[in-house]
């Protein structure tokens, strides 16, 4: 009886070690999050690429997405980094930025009660539709 708990505790041990394990998320280029959203049927509005002012803020590129049918008001800011760490600190850094909106009213956009992070992709938006492209094309790369 010994042995068969000492088993058992054995497979349930290799088995919680397994399910920690964290899945390996393809990262994925500017280019896929572009072709994502063109063909969602959303329009390229802005797009920054290999370019050396960013790389002092740790960017390796950052887009503005729009809305066709409302382009002033239906937006997705995404910015991708070179490590998940920046793009973590990024969001870090915009949550009180939602804080200021609500109290100042002068310091922010409601674009930042909508944000968030896939890896080294940071994001904001003001209609969280703008965000199922990202979150398809981060499921098809097993994030």
């Amino acid at each position: 009886m010994k042995r068969f708990i000492a088993i058992l505790l054995s497979l349930m041990l290799v088995f919680n070690i397994t399910a920690c394990a964290e899945k390996e998320v393809k990262q994925v280029t500017c280019e896929e999050i572009i072709q994502a959203y063109e063909d969602a049927g959303y329009v390229l509005y802005y797009h920054n690429h290999d370019d050396p002012v960013y790389y002092d803020l740790n960017e390796a590129c950052s887009m503005e997405i729009r809305d066709p049918k409302d382009p002033e008001h239906n937006h997705i800011y995404i910015t991708r980094y070179f490590t998940a760490e920046d793009a973590k600190a990024a969001n870090e850094e915009a949550r009180y930025n939602a804080i200021l909106w609500l109290f100042f009213g002068i310091f922010g956009e409601w674009r930042w009660m909508r944000k968030g992070v896939y890896g080294d992709i940071y994001y904001t938006t003001f209609d969280k539709e703008m965000v199922k492209p990202l979150k398809e094309l981060m499921k098809q790369n097993g994030g």
